[in-house]
């Protein structure tokens, strides 16, 4: 009476439509059961056979399942991992291990964020500072390289021309800026007024002009005291230690004074080699009065000396690709 009461009543179904559930393979104890039969529901009183209703509609076998057998006969069997108690030495492993992980992770994850929060322009712009200061290093070396050689050119060739033509090519020489040379003459020196600011906008006050009027020297002043040296004689002129030579220009690049491809600041001291006398009265403020007018108003006072030695550096001789010497 008791195995009647055991299973709850229920419909009897076909031989070839009883649900089975297989225990997993990986349970313990696969091999002490082989199989559980859901239909196994309910056994006759007199015969003890498992009896169902045949139901032609299987929503109403769905409900009869769902009413009656609501949890599966395999459900006790699900965890298949049996409860044991863990030593201290497993757990404390795992949470070092889970420690680690996480620590690991959140690493890596500031590490991301950092590299996405970061300028790209600032990356770019470090790059490219950097290609140019190689750039630029290397032209220097090549430049030097390129000196070097031309001076041992004029030097073997002053060797195998000797006489006449040894001095015509050491006039050229010097009349180019190819060579270095040495001798008297003048400087003078140019420096911006302590009123004006880096970017050549007035700051204040020099209390010898009118703040409004200050600027820096420019490229323009430099060009006329270079032109106006050349017209009194010089025979070589420099702007702080770089030779004037053939095609050495003296311009601004932004607010920087650039005398060929090197950059000069203040104070700009022109030197010029010829003679000290002449020089020094051609660059008087007396001969020229209006010049110096101007650079007093704008808060430029230009400082002539003269000098018993001076010595120049050869300026790099320019590259010919059309002009050629006529036969």
């Amino acid at each position: 009476m008791s195995e009647e009461l055991h299973m709850p009543l229920s419909f009897e179904v076909s031989a070839d439509r009883v649900p089975l559930h297989r225990r997993a393979v990986f349970s313990k104890s696969v091999f002490s059961i082989t199989s559980w039969s859901i239909g196994q529901v309910s056994r006759d009183s007199m015969t003890g056979t498992m009896r169902r209703r045949k139901l032609a509609d299987e929503s109403l076998r769905l409900i009869d399942d769902l009413t009656n057998r609501p949890v599966d006969p395999m459900f006790e069997d699900a965890l298949l991992t049996p409860n044991e108690q863990r030593s201290r030495l497993s757990i404390w492993s795992g949470r070092v291990v889970v420690f680690v992980i996480t620590l690991a992770v959140g690493f890596a994850g500031c590490l991301i964020i950092r590299d996405l929060h970061q300028d790209t322009r600032q990356k770019v712009r470090q790059e490219l500072i950097a290609q140019i200061d190689y750039a630029s290093s290397r032209s220097d070396n090549l430049s030097t390289s390129i000196d070097g050689l031309r001076n041992q050119i004029d030097k073997l060739s002053t060797e195998v021309g000797g006489g006449k033509q040894s001095a015509e090519v050491t006039r050229e020489g010097i009349l180019n800026g190819t060579t270095a040379v040495k001798g008297p003459g003048i400087s003078v020196t140019l420096t911006d007024p302590l009123a004006a600011s880096d970017d050549g906008t007035a700051s204040g006050s020099s209390g010898q002009s009118d703040s409004s009027q200050i600027r820096i020297v420019s490229d323009r002043d430099l060009q006329t005291f270079v032109s106006k040296l050349w017209a009194a004689g010089a025979e070589a002129i420099a702007i702080n230690g770089n030779r004037i030579g053939v095609q050495t220009s003296v311009r601004t690049a932004g607010s920087t004074v650039l005398v060929g491809v090197e950059s000069v600041q203040s104070p700009y001291t022109i030197e010029a080699i010829g003679d000290s006398s002449a020089l020094k009265k051609a660059m008087s403020s007396s001969t020229e009065s209006n010049l110096y007018a101007t650079l007093k108003q704008a808060g430029i006072y230009p400082q002539v000396s003269t000098k018993d030695t001076i010595t120049m550096d050869a300026a790099g001789s320019p590259d010919l690709s059309y002009a050629k010497g006529e036969e």
